[in-house]
């Protein structure tokens, strides 16, 4: 086991808790930095809002993993600043959560922001690109339909190659190794699929009825606000899967898993047992 220091942002969140695992399981001494402690790792206090907080969480690392929490207000905003205090703090190793359709993004887009500032600063970095998380339809912002046994968007019949955050985590943590890779790493699931196929693995992993509807864009946003979410965050998931329906965004397959994993990434089905056996409430 390699004796190595990491910092893990967002160590209770859904990519975070499983990149502070994954790094645990290979020897790693794994610092927290969060609000409060994590299930692995060294909780060490990290504040957006506190800049004091920010370099003391780097010091001494070896390698870190970064990412931009979209609903903490003016956190995208202050990203490449943090970014620089992990360099500052003297990290020499970076691994940014991105997003896989960043590329067409405007230049003023947080997400292209903290990428830029990243690749200009003289560290060895990865630019973690997944897909739309599968976790989404679990924990995340689709929860609430799967609870009700209907997963209505406006994706038509639109194909995605949706991810398991375990596989994120695994690119990430391969990332932040001694020699692992740099620069851009898209990460995708081993097939795009439509919404049927996701609902459909549910089911049958759940022994529940559960279905795709596809629903407008309008539609989609009052069912979120519905559930406590903004109207700009409904707005928002609404353009890009409509974008998904008709075309306009294509998202490509990657080998990332594969290639810097060792092993496939986790399908849809692979995805819904785990779920069904390891972590459903």
């Amino acid at each position: 086991m390699e004796d190595r220091l990491v910092t893990v942002m967002g160590p209770t969140g859904k990519t975070g808790g499983h990149v502070a695992r994954q790094a645990a399981e290979r020897g790693w001494t794994v610092r927290a930095a969060g609000r409060r402690p994590a299930a692995h790792g060294q909780w060490t206090p990290f504040e957006w809002d506190d800049p004091a907080t920010w370099e003391p969480a780097f010091a001494g690392s070896d390698a870190a993993y970064i990412l931009i929490p979209f609903n903490h207000p003016g956190a995208p905003e202050r990203a490449p600043e943090v970014i620089e205090a992990a360099v500052r703090a003297g990290v020499p190793q970076l691994a940014l959560l991105s997003t896989i359709d960043v590329d067409h993004a405007t230049d003023d887009d947080p997400t292209k922001v903290a990428e830029r500032t990243l690749a200009a600063l003289p560290v060895r970095s990865a630019m973690v690109r997944p897909t739309w998380f599968l976790d989404n339809f679990t924990v995340g912002s689709f929860q609430g339909m799967l609870e009700v046994g209907e997963l209505r968007l406006p994706a038509g019949d639109g194909l995605i190659p949706f991810v398991d955050t375990r596989d994120v985590a695994a690119v990430a943590v391969a990332a932040m190794a001694p020699g692992g890779p740099e620069g851009v790493l898209p990460v995708t699931g081993p097939a795009a699929v439509d919404h049927h196929v996701v609902a459909a693995a549910l089911a049958d992993a759940l022994g529940v009825p559960m279905r795709y509807v596809p629903v407008s864009g309008e539609e989609f946003v009052d069912l979120l606000c519905g559930r406590g979410f903004s109207t700009g965050y409904g707005e928002f998931l609404a353009e890009a899967l409509i974008k998904v329906a008709d075309g306009r965004l294509d998202l490509p397959v990657s080998d990332t898993v594969p290639r810097v994993v060792g092993r496939p990434a986790y399908s849809v089905s692979d995805f819904a047992r785990d779920y069904a056996a390891n972590r459903r409430p």
